[in-house]
């Protein structure tokens, strides 16, 4: 399937079209600030507001509400922050009746997004979704609800437009976002060097291996442990191993620490911690200990090999496995329709299963290489650069066609 192109006339200069957004995580509020900046471009005038986080504040989205606090992990931690929900619901849906914007752009969030697209509806304002639920993995009748709902979705898969279409919406495959930023100019040896990680000749035969626990609190207190734990384990037969740790936004050296220290009984390998230097890390790395989410694909992007880990509290869990008809876990897996990384789900993620996998993929180049074509084959599905921008023109010819 062929991505969405356009060739539009400029907007007339008396014509300001009016765009609430709404993005629930960072994630969201990153991809909804680049959307922001191109609908800027194409039409200076627009005016942006809605809910999202400092990325979309600084591309000039008026907040009227922000993002703190709103990312959670899961069915029980929704329940516990389920009145918070409601509330911010409720507000924006009297803005929706203020404003009546000419567009509501919602950006993926879908259980707290997808009563935002029916509200909209009954109101007679445009829905534009972009990162949809991701139907075509796990209940699929939100396909045939949000067709119902959205006047465009704006698809991020080929396969997902075509399982929208499908379902009856109107759908455009716009590109994958990642495919835009994912990415880094350096060579494994320039990151490392980047990253302090190869002052010798010995370090630059040493494995590095990339620990990417999540960008959650609670992912930080169930996964993150196993990892240290497996890293201590690898240290024993590697003991020339490098270890890096690139930061999560929201997530703090201090909570890295503390969750050190709860293993003070574990000898764990000195590990780099850094900032903003998300890809430049995954560039430097052998191979990646990551968290189930976003960050799987980014390394797909990037071309590094991993392992897939995930782990949340029983409830959770149980619900997840009720309502989830999948085996898989991995956006990786999912868009390949097969395994192609290993994961380690639940119960099966523990210190000795990590501890064995890494080690395999360490000790055998051929596996690590036969992933990486792979990941080149998932990655070929993304698209090409400029989704925001495909996107940004939907939205404009969603509020022309008013």
């Amino acid at each position: 399937m062929q991505q969405t192109s356009f060739s539009r006339k400029p907007k007339a200069e008396s014509q300001k079209p009016k765009i609430m957004i709404v993005a629930g995580e960072p994630s969201g509020d990153l991809h909804a600030s680049h959307v922001a900046r191109q609908l800027k471009a194409l039409c200076p005038d627009i005016t942006l507001f809605g809910m999202g986080g400092d990325q979309m504040a600084a591309a000039s989205v008026k907040l009227d509400l922000h993002i703190r606090d709103s990312a959670v992990m899961g069915f029980a931690d929704v329940v516990t922050v389920l009145p918070m929900f409601l509330r911010k619901q409720a507000y924006l849906k009297q803005r929706i009746r203020e404003e009546h914007p000419d567009v509501l752009l919602l950006v993926d969030f879908a259980e707290f997004n997808m009563p935002l697209a029916k509200f909209a509806r009954r109101q007679d304002v445009s829905v534009v979704y972009y990162i949809p639920p991701k139907a075509w993995a796990w209940r699929a009748k939100r396909a045939r609800k949000l067709a119902k709902w959205a006047d465009v979705v704006a698809a991020i898969f080929p396969f997902e437009a075509e399982f929208y279409r499908n379902a009856g919406a109107n759908a455009e495959f716009v590109g994958h976002p990642l495919v835009d930023f994912a990415r880094t100019p350096l060579t494994k040896h320039e990151a490392r060097e980047h990253l302090n990680l190869c002052e010798t000749e010995d370090d630059q035969e040493a494995p590095v291996i990339g620990l990417m626990p999540g960008s959650r609190r609670s992912e930080i207190r169930h996964i993150l442990p196993v990892m240290l734990e497996a890293a201590a384990n690898v240290a024993q037969v590697y003991p020339n191993a490098q270890w890096v740790l690139p930061l999560a936004p929201g997530i703090s050296r201090e909570r890295i620490a503390e969750c050190q220290q709860e293993l003070s009984n574990v000898e764990i390998p000195p590990i780099e911690i850094v900032e903003e230097m998300t890809y430049t890390a995954m560039r430097a790395s052998t191979l990646l200990l990551v968290t189930s989410g976003t960050a799987t694909l980014e390394a797909t992007c990037i071309g590094t090999p991993m392992i897939i880990l995930f782990r949340t509290v029983a409830l959770n869990w149980h619900i997840i496995k009720a309502l989830t008809p999948l085996n898989r876990s991995g956006l990786p897996n999912l868009i390949a329709g097969r395994d192609i990384v290993p994961e380690l789900l639940q119960t099966e993620l523990t210190p000795t299963a990590l501890t064995a996998l890494a080690l395999d993929f360490l000790q055998n180049p051929q596996k690590r290489e036969e992933q990486r074509e792979a990941l080149q084959a998932v990655y070929a599905q993304l698209g090409t650069a400029g989704a925001a921008e495909r996107t940004a023109e939907l939205i404009l010819d969603a509020a022309e066609s008013l």
